[in-house]
């Protein structure tokens, strides 16, 4: 696993409003009160954005879209 932050991913397929809304809500509390200084694979905030990810993959799956690069990426790591 690399040391690097993980990017968010902007496509919404699959994701509902009410998901993205309480999506960035949890996202924004672990950023204040969250734990510091972990290493990318233990952070909760960058296990946020891998499940996001499988998300969107799992929905172009099932729509028989290709995925955009940076949501295989994310989703793989």
């Amino acid at each position: 696993m690399s040391d690097k932050s993980l990017p968010i991913v902007e496509d919404i397929t699959g994701l509902s409003l009410s998901y993205r809304f309480f999506w960035r809500l949890q996202y924004l509390g672990f950023s204040i009160f969250g734990p510091a200084d972990l290493l990318p694979h233990r952070d909760p905030r960058q296990k946020m954005k891998r499940e996001r990810a499988r998300i969107v993959l799992r929905a172009h799956e099932v729509a028989g879209t290709p995925a955009p690069d940076e949501v295989i990426s994310t989703a793989a790591s």
